[in-house]
């Protein structure tokens, strides 16, 4: 009984957790960067941020000659780029060079 009782207050935190981290609430459990690049069949999307053209063109054609077809990449307000696993790692230094140039 004590098991299921804790399971139950458990899930009713997570369930504040998650619908008081919805658009429009000051709380941000996972902070997903400033700049988001999606990488959708080869195509890149900007769906947070602002960058050059000059930018986009050239990440676009680095990674269509690797071949990588889905993914994201981050930039955060910090200037950190996080590169997501569909992206192989000898790439990662070549779009962190792309990225913080401009």
């Amino acid at each position: 009984m004590p098991l299921l009782l804790l399971g139950l207050v458990l899930g009713a935190a997570l369930v504040i957790l998650y619908k008081s981290s919805g658009p429009g609430s000051g709380l941000r459990l996972f902070d997903d960067g400033e700049t988001y690049i999606l990488i959708d069949d080869g195509t890149l999307r900007l769906r947070k941020g602002w960058l050059p053209p000059r930018v986009l063109t050239t990440l676009t054609e680095l990674l269509r000659d690797a071949g990588v077809s889905e993914g994201y990449i981050t930039l955060s307000k910090d200037r950190r780029v996080t590169v997501s696993w569909h992206v192989p790692p000898a790439l990662h230094q070549n779009i962190r060079n792309v990225l913080l140039s401009s």
